[in-house]
């Protein structure tokens, strides 16, 4: 169960289900041009899964020669690249997220604890976060909502502020977020937002539903 969501696990039609549903940034909406045309080209070449796809387009030259091959454009398979690339979470320094208290970032980073993915990795056994915090030198319930806030920006498009809003709406884990229901999701994070005003974006229920699409696929890969 590693920080990152195993591409090795997410079949490529189910990811090609997935884009049909997403909110797209303007410049990747190419790629739901000849979506169905374009991912069954690359599946006739005998690739299964996003991880053997980032694979064969890793490189200039490699993307150059699987489009040539599969006969999907250069363009489509970059732009493809970009949106995979994007479900691999960079880890986020312990400093961004809103309302960690100094001495709990200095206490980390003295134990050279610099970033979500170390958080993630020291308590993704929780029967070890009473140890942990002690040999850390904070307290239990301040690891705990930190040990929270790590996973919840493991989710695609979750970054420290969204985290934040998520853990004060109410949402602890990916678990509970892939069992929500997009308009109370939206509701709750709305009005924590509200008081706390961490956020200026507008937020829908289309967002929110790519947020418990995106857990689901988290915890496909974590088993």
């Amino acid at each position: 169960m590693g920080y990152s969501v195993d591409l090795n696990q997410i079949p490529l039609l189910q990811y090609m289900e997935s884009l049909k549903k997403q909110k797209l940034l303007p410049g990747r909406k190419i790629l739901l041009e000849n979506l169905e045309e374009n991912f069954h080209r690359i599946t006739a070449v005998g690739i299964g899964n996003l991880a053997e796809l980032k694979n064969n387009i890793s490189s200039t030259p490699r993307l150059a020669a699987f489009a040539a091959k599969t006969g999907v454009p250069e363009n489509y398979l970059i732009i493809l690249k970009r949106e995979i690339g994007s479900l691999e979470q960079k880890p986020v320094a312990i400093p961004d997220f809103p309302d960690i208290s100094a001495n709990t970032i200095s206490a980390l980073l003295n134990k050279h604890i610099k970033t979500s993915k170390d958080v993630y990795n020291l308590t993704i056994n929780p029967n070890n976060i009473s140890a942990t915090s002690r040999e850390i030198g904070i307290e239990v319930n301040e690891l705990q909502e930190l040990s929270s806030l790590c996973n919840l920006v493991r989710i695609n498009g979750i970054g420290p502020i969204a985290a934040r809003t998520l853990y004060e709406s109410g949402y602890r884990n990916i678990a509970e977020i892939a069992q929500a229901k997009a308009s109370e999701l939206l509701e709750h994070m709305n009005t924590v937002n509200a008081n706390k005003q961490y956020y200026k974006a507008k937020l829908g229920e289309k967002d929110m539903q790519f947020i418990i699409d995106a857990t689901n696929m988290i915890l496909k890969t974590d088993k």
